[in-house]
């Protein structure tokens, strides 16, 4: 506007004004876009009013369809089959071996056990171990912690096993006295 010959004075409130009639055409077509969302969210509120009526007039048909013999046998069902279970709890007993091999899976660290072979006798417990380790140190570290499981533990590592450095394979007898 500089280049009209209209007092500085004037060129100012010329600008306020434009500024004002392009606020005023931005807030117009901002409340049309909101009264047009607000218009497309209709018909879905419009819907799901309909849907939680048909819902729940179909809850109060089920109520009163379903009888109370039902109920009733439903019940009993369930009371005799808690008392079997009550019944029969004494006599399950959990595998003496999933103890031990939680066990050894707890202390195994970074050494790969490749197979378990148990031999259960009513005193002792025979566990023979085999598989590798990524070095020497690994095998024995898993030596110490499977003799750190319990006193009445026994490990036997065959020095064989601890002839290499690196990717030691091996196997244990790890032997436990249970009394």
């Amino acid at each position: 506007m500089s280049y009209t010959f209209l007092p500085f004075d004037e060129q100012k409130k010329i600008k306020r004004e434009y500024r004002i009639r392009a606020l005023i055409v931005l807030l117009f077509f901002l409340s049309v876009s909101i009264f047009i969302g607000v218009g497309s969210l209709f018909p879905a509120y419009v819907y799901s009013v309909y849907a939680e009526r048909l819902h729940l007039q179909q809850v109060a048909e089920f109520k009163k369809s379903v009888d109370s013999n039902s109920i009733a046998a439903t019940q009993k069902q369930l009371s005799e089959s808690v008392r079997l279970i009550s019944a029969l709890d004494p006599y399950i007993k959990p595998s003496p071996y999933y103890d031990t091999v939680a066990a050894i899976v707890d202390v195994k660290g970074n050494v790969r056990i490749d197979s378990m072979v148990f031999e259960y006798t009513s005193d002792k417990m025979k566990i023979g171990l085999s598989g590798s380790a990524p070095t020497r140190n690994d095998l024995l570290a898993f030596k110490s912690r499977l003799m750190g499981l319990s006193k009445k533990v026994i490990v036997d590592l065959p020095i064989s096993s601890l002839t290499r450095d690196t990717n030691v394979s091996f196997s244990i007898q790890v032997t436990e006295t249970l009394q």
